[in-house]
């Protein structure tokens, strides 16, 4: 899910703590974190905790000291089963792929989901969270479980990652499945408020409180206004918007791991990773929702000429929340195609 706010509206949400709180009080509180690891949702006392997303939100938790801070993953479904490795996308932590991860494991398969730094559980570093961060996280945390090959599923951000790792660990790389993935926006399809994100001390200045519930209410406006012209809001959406608010409010490093992502992560330069795909003997498919206004038809096209073998699904009138509202169609082109 894409960060939306108005240049307008933005100055207004900076301006008005300016106001109340004074500049110096304003200005420690806004680099009170900078350059220190933030905690996690583990961190809340429990009248904070959230039923949307407890920390046994699937079976078998746990937790992993990695090099850039504690991760938290889930592990279930039949040890002796294929292999299937769930990447999340941007906002929304591993609870995302809730049915579709349910199923695979209730069928045979063996799953580990995990949050990404400055999501969920997992802690928030202070570091550019760019390409690096993000794959030495996932290949420390597959070495911590001990897993040498296995299915990778990527949504959104978690494509790019997936891209990324494929690109550097081929071999460990048994499928590839992309759904709406990030990495391949054309210049001219980047918003321009992409471009205020550049600024320095943005990820310190939308980490102060107010901003965060500033961004809380923008970010949920704009999850259930992909269904402004429907009758009711997908229940699983609305979970999702109530566990992105969980994050804004109460996980200390989450604002600011969106704006270093924002920052650092090539959402407009990740053709060598994707073209890398081709060289490789792995299945590699993409899953994409027609009504998809944060990933465009043109990721799919600039796809199919990068890799020639790419299996393609296209999902009619599925949006950019297409996990959560065709997991049923997920399923379907996941089974068969896990090695």
């Amino acid at each position: 899910m894409a960060v939306s706010i108005s240049l307008l509206t933005f100055i207004v949400a900076v301006s008005v703590p300016l106001v109340g709180f004074g500049a110096q009080k304003l200005y420690r509180s806004f680099i009170a974190g900078r350059g220190k690891a933030l905690p996690s949702l583990s961190s809340l006392s429990h009248m904070h905790s959230s039923s949307a997303y407890p920390e046994d939100y699937y079976p078998g938790g746990h937790y992993a000291e990695l090099t850039f801070g504690e991760t938290h993953y889930f592990r279930f479904g039949p040890e002796n089963g294929k292999k299937i490795v769930f990447v999340h996308g941007l906002s929304i932590p591993t609870s995302v792929y809730k049915k579709v991860a349910r199923h695979m494991a209730d069928n045979g398969c063996h799953v580990l989901l995990y949050d990404l730094y400055s999501r969920g559980y997992s802690v928030g570093p202070a570091k550019d969270h760019d390409p690096f961060l993000y794959v030495t996280q996932l290949m420390e945390l597959l070495q911590h479980v001990q897993w040498d090959r296995c299915n990778f599923v990527g949504l959104s951000l978690g494509g790019g990652i997936v891209a990324c790792f494929a690109q550097q660990f081929p071999d460990v790389v048994e499928s590839a499945t992309f759904i709406a993935p990030g990495g391949l926006l054309l210049p001219s399809e980047m918003p321009w408020v992409a471009k205020l994100f550049l600024l320095p001390y943005t990820e310190d200045i939308c980490n102060h409180k107010a901003i965060r519930n500033y961004f809380s209410k923008k970010n949920i406006e704009s999850l259930r206004n992909e269904f402004k012209n429907e009758k009711h809001v997908p229940a699983s959406v609305e979970e999702a918007a109530e566990i992105l608010d969980l994050q804004f409010r109460y996980h200390p490093g989450y604002a600011r791991g969106l704006m270093l992502t924002l920052k650092k992560f090539p959402f407009s330069g990740l053709f060598p990773q994707f073209a890398s795909l081709q060289d490789h003997t792995f299945p590699v498919q993409v899953i994409w929702g027609t009504r998809d206004k944060v990933v465009p038809g043109t990721t799919v096209e600039t796809l199919q000429k990068l890799v020639p073998r790419i299996k393609v699904t296209k999902v009619e009138g599925a949006t950019h929340s297409i996990v959560m509202t065709h997991p049923e169609t997920i399923i379907k082109q996941l089974e068969g195609f896990v090695c």
